[in-house]
């Protein structure tokens, strides 16, 4: 931006030390007959988003036009964390991940979050400028050409698909766009993928003139908040992410949900971030225990899992990559970055493949997260009083049966393909499986069976 263009309005303001993680709406007057809004941001002692990073400061930035700023409102224009801190609104575009169309004269609001606040405070100054012909810089990347299914082994059991729960675009603070993630799933071999922006106001969609198969695309979001996150899919629409109390996101999860929302729990583990709230368990449907690769403190999303199942609520387990990356992905080394697939989520699906249809097989239960698109597979099923478990793909590793954070059965895996059946243990409210590798490196985990099975 030229910085010799006048400015129209100049606003300012500060946050305190006490004033972190809390949220402010600055307004300003939006006359009549605008047709682009920019807005650019600065503040003091600027650091990154990274809960490992202390310090400095970090504001997360979003806005609402003159509609309102009530929970879903629509009004709602954006939300861009700490990624932007320019932001352009015209009546044809605008910088993902914002909504543009047309400008409406009245007061709106610019949304400021203090994520984190050093110990000089935090002063931010924003400067508002109209109709000052911003040219568009948004490239519209799509690869183009036939995607490339690799040679991944078939489900062994029919009605059974894979894919990923959890990914993000540029619609947030990913680096590529949405029919990127999509070519790229489709290249690396799933049958869905879910694009969770955070707090987005736009959703990804299918894009036009691909060539080849694609996953099936399944609208989603990542409710982001400052006690934690949680997913929302099959609906459209945004859910509140400045919820500061239990109450409060609770009346959000019952909002989502009576607009036939899947709701789950996200990454709750330290540094996930974890789930800071006092419940939310009983409004959700699932639990996401595992994200990104299983060494990056899974264990502890799996734990608060076995901790919820021991209290007898019945959340379903799901995985996913919350891959960012496709240009800068670091692959190797201890905090290598997720790539698109990794967990997987397999979901037994009752006919065709839908959105309905997946997430039905979800809300039921019917799926396993393993480590990789292409296994192990774990099928795990109850036909009166006897137990079947099945894995494939995983010669030379071991099974074992949980509950209540116990395990009280174990296999080794000695074919590629293996099976064995037993009689549901007595005084036990549920069962589960998993695989484990030689070292102790879980590789897939089912959902749950229980003794009240019908």
């Amino acid at each position: 931006m030229d910085a010799s263009l006048p400015v129209n309005l100049e606003l300012g303001g500060h946050f305190a030390p006490a004033e972190e993680r809390r949220y402010r709406h600055v307004p300003f007057q939006v006359p009549a007959g605008v047709r682009q809004l920019h807005i650019e941001i600065s503040y003091n002692d600027r650091t990154g988003s990274s809960q490992l990073t202390r310090g400095g400061n970090t504001l997360d930035v979003g806005l609402f036009d003159e509609a309102g700023i009530e929970a879903g409102s629509s009004g709602f224009r954006g939300w861009s964390g700490s990624e932007r801190v320019a932001i352009t609104i015209d009546e044809t575009w605008a910088t993902p991940p914002y909504r543009g169309g047309g400008l409406g004269a009245g007061i709106w609001h610019l949304l400021l979050g203090a994520y984190k606040v050093g110990t000089r405070g935090l002063t931010y100054q924003i400067s508002v400028r109209f109709d000052q012909s911003v040219p568009e810089n948004v490239p519209r990347i799509v690869r183009t050409g036939p995607t490339k299914r690799p040679g991944i082994s078939a489900a062994a059991e029919p009605g059974w698909y894979r894919g990923d729960l959890h990914t993000h675009s540029v619609y947030s603070d990913g680096d590529s766009w949405p029919s990127e993630l999509m070519i790229e799933a489709a290249n690396r071999g799933l049958d869905f993928l879910a694009i969770t922006d955070h707090n987005g106001a736009i959703r990804a969609t299918r894009p036009d003139g691909e060539v080849g198969p694609l996953p099936l695309l399944v609208p989603g979001i990542e409710v982001t908040t400052y006690r934690g996150h949680w997913n929302v899919w099959g609906v459209d629409g945004w859910f509140d992410f400045r919820t500061t109390n239990s109450d409060e996101v609770r009346t959000e999860m019952h909002r989502a949900a009576a607009a036939g929302g899947l709701l789950s729990i996200n990454h709750p583990k330290p540094w996930g971030p974890e789930w800071e709230y006092e419940g939310g368990h009983h409004e959700v449907h699932a639990m996401e225990i595992w994200n990104g690769p299983f060494e990056r403190l899974n264990l502890f999303a799996l734990l608060e899992w076995e901790e919820q199942l021991m209290k007898g609520i019945r959340l379903v387990a799901v995985g996913g990559s919350d891959a960012h990356y496709l240009r800068s992905s670091r692959t190797e080394g201890p905090i290598r970055d997720a790539q698109i697939g990794e967990p997987t989520t397999w979901v037994q699906i009752d006919g065709a493949l839908s959105i309905e249809s997946l997430l039905a097989g979800i809300r039921a239960g019917n799926c396993f997260v393993s480590n990789s698109l292409d296994g192990p597979q774990l099928y795990f099923r109850r036909e009166d009083k006897r137990v079947t478990v099945r894995v494939v793909g995983a010669k030379n590793t071991q099974v074992q049966i949980v509950t209540a954070g116990e395990v009280i059965m174990r296999f080794d895996v000695s074919t590629p393909d293996w099976s064995t059946s037993f009689l549901f243990p007595e005084g036990v409210s549920y069962i589960r499986s998993q695989v484990l590798d030689v070292t102790g490196r879980h590789l897939a985990i089912s959902n749950p069976i229980w003794a009240n099975f019908n």
